[in-house]
């Protein structure tokens, strides 16, 4: 990938995200941005968007475009959100408020109700977390991916190259540095980022087949992070992903870094 590769605006329609579709978001360093986005696109286009997680979500107090947010107490109505679902635009459901600005998510029975009843709706889930750092290796049992799913975005924050390899910038640090091969204090370089994406322990072994498997890089707001990018895309093995996209989720810029590897 050159630093002249032509900058795209709409993610949705780089993912071929469509009404119908479910889309599994997991790793770290940008899931709720490029959720927010995605909200974005589809609001503007005038396609209803459900977002929602099986594990716990950040506040949504910054969220731009509509949003509904379903509590606790209606979440035995799931006909009836399905109607406010296609009325509204966009909608959050969440079970209940938690400490900290955290929200905790539905079962993935839920979900998978929700999204047989979807019709000509998206569907977007964060399915593990990442307590907001930039990279990550999942837990034995993550990410939490309900049946149905058509899309898997695994997010690795490009910022993390170059920094020194720690616990306040990768979670999940112990398992993510045997993953990786590196060390507490080492700079971090793009072929980590490769193994963290692509590593027989980490994600795409626990992605359900049939799924189109997306490798998005974030922070890619510079030519030097596009760069990287397509030196983290080129250490990854083959069949490992359909596509990988670096982008600037808050710019809502994205470059298509390569596709089938």
């Amino acid at each position: 990938m050159t630093q002249a590769a032509t900058a795209l605006t709409r993610l949705s329609k780089i993912l071929d995200l469509k009404p119908g579709d479910m889309a599994a978001v997991m790793g770290a360093g940008g899931k709720a941005t490029v959720t927010k986005r995605l909200v974005v696109e589809y609001v503007e286009d005038g396609t209803p968007v459900l977002v929602t997680g099986t594990t716990n979500l950040q506040s949504l107090e910054d969220w731009s475009g509509p949003a509904l947010l379903l509590s606790e107490a209606e979440r035995e109505k799931a006909g009836d959100a399905a109607r406010q679902w296609a009325a509204r635009g966009a909608v959050v459901w969440v079970e209940k408020k938690l400490p900290k600005n955290l929200f905790l998510g539905i079962s993935v029975e839920q979900v998978e109700r929700l999204h047989a009843m979807s019709g000509k709706n998206v569907l977007i889930v964060k399915t593990d977390g990442a307590r907001k750092r930039l990279i990550k290796a999942p837990a034995e049992k993550e990410p939490v991916i309900p049946r149905g799913v058509t899309h898997c975005l695994l997010v690795l924050g490009l910022s993390a190259i170059g920094q020194s390899a720690g616990p306040d910038i990768v979670f999940r640090f112990e398992t993510s540095c045997r993953i990786a091969g590196f060390e507490e204090g080492q700079a971090i370089e793009a072929h980590h980022l490769a193994a963290l994406a692509a590593h027989p322990e980490s994600y795409p072994a626990r992605l359900p087949t049939g799924a189109r498997r997306i490798l998005y890089l974030s922070h890619a707001d510079s030519p030097n992070r596009l760069r990287l990018a397509g030196e983290v895309w080129s250490a990854v093995p083959e069949g490992s992903f359909d596509m990988c996209v670096a982008g600037d989720s808050v710019e809502g810029l994205f470059y298509v870094v390569g596709e089938k590897k």
